[in-house]
């Protein structure tokens, strides 16, 4: 079984950041109505100035290391999980981020594809690193996606009267301490590659020789309409709907048992609300204790998990016991245990950060400056 647990990791810091620009969805009209009752979502974060995750990225690291007083020639290594890199193959956003902040040329970076399932499996990797290291002691981890890249032009997407995705990316910081001197830090990770053609973002590369002007071919033969050189996302919806409340619930039941009750907050993947309410009714959890961010930011893909931290948690009094449980593309899902100290937790920065260049010079000698180069 791929269990972990980590006993000299400290979580320092977590923070996140989201386009400024806020699309709330007009229910006066029956049909967004009626999608608001059953997803729970109210409004998105979407930009329409082209942010990328490493946009918002930059934006949350640098709050993230202003909360802990680190530089960023403090960090040994920087991983950043996205689906949407600025570029695809080659340069990475880690990468980008390197450019950006300067950091040390002993600094390692790469980056980590995991969609949905971001949080839980990022964190292993981070976690893995720092205590199978002996000079990594200090990590950046980052994890964020974008969506407005699926639509033709941004009158395209401002014509759109109802979003499952928004946008933003989630920061956390995190240290090598002496063992057992911090809270314990355990993930179980899952997958089920049987459901790969369930949950799709294309066109891929194997549909290079094969699309046509309108569509693409998906694994099960099927075409999918789509728009020339913009990815789509392909969902069959009830499929994931009973993989999420099903094969997820069960898998949580079978390694947790009743000792699930135990925790002060649950992080569930914020595929939509209503997965969110049948997952917490059928652990028969108190709904008090379930985050939600859906409602606000909706399903914000591989940033989710750190969106619901940063929007519910950052007024923290006191230690937090937090159950996570993160599922999707692949399909894969995965769990977290781990626990919050009072003020690690940034609430969400609504920016309008965008880097205009790439590659040529740093915009910021430091990160922590103002930011007056847009």
């Amino acid at each position: 079984m791929s269990d972990f647990s980590f006993s000299n990791v400290a979580l320092r810091a977590f923070a996140a950041a989201a386009p400024n620009n806020v699309i709330k969805f007009d229910t006066s009209e029956r049909r967004v109505a009626k999608f608001v009752k059953q997803m729970g979502i109210e409004q998105v974060h979407l930009s329409t100035t082209q942010q990328t995750p490493l946009d918002l990225g930059y934006i949350a690291l640098s709050q993230a290391l202003k909360q802990v007083n680190w530089k960023p020639q403090d960090l040994d290594l920087v991983i950043f999980d996205t689906q949407s890199p600025d570029f695809v193959g080659g340069i990475g956003d880690s990468s980008l981020l390197h450019h950006y902040l300067n950091l040390r040329e002993d600094c390692a970076v790469f980056d980590l594809s995991a969609g949905c399932s971001a949080f839980p499996y990022s964190l292993t990797v981070a976690c893995s690193m720092l205590q199978g290291s002996l000079t990594i002691k200090r990590v950046a981890l980052l994890n964020g996606d974008l969506q407005w890249h699926a639509f033709n032009s941004r009158e395209e997407l401002l014509a759109q009267s109802q979003f499952l995705f928004g946008e933003c990316t989630g920061a956390i910081l995190l240290e090598k301490v002496k063992p057992d001197t911090c809270g314990i830090i355990t993930t179980h990770l899952f997958a089920d590659g049987h459901g790969y053609q369930n949950l799709v973002l294309g066109p891929t590369a194997r549909d290079s020789w094969h699309i046509d002007a309108t569509h693409f071919i998906m694994p099960d033969g099927a075409k999918i309409e789509h728009h020339t050189g913009h990815p789509i996302n392909y969902m069959n919806g009830m499929a994931i709907h009973e993989f999420s409340t099903g094969k997820v619930v069960d898998c949580i039941k079978k390694q947790y048992g009743k000792a699930i009750l135990d925790y002060d907050y649950y992080v569930f993947h914020q595929a939509n609300k209503q997965i969110v309410n049948i997952i917490t009714d059928r652990l028969e959890l108190d709904p008090s204790k379930v985050l939600i961010s859906v409602d606000q930011y909706g399903n914000t893909s591989a940033a989710s998990a750190l969106t619901t931290i940063c929007h519910n948690l950052h007024d923290l009094t006191r230690p937090a016991h937090i159950f996570n449980a993160s599922f999707g593309i692949g399909l894969s899902w995965g769990f977290s245990e781990f626990v919050i100290e009072p003020g690690t937790v940034s609430t969400i920065i609504s920016t309008d950060h965008h880097f205009t260049e790439h590659c040529l010079k740093p915009v910021y000698d430091d990160p922590l400056a103002p930011a007056d180069q847009t």
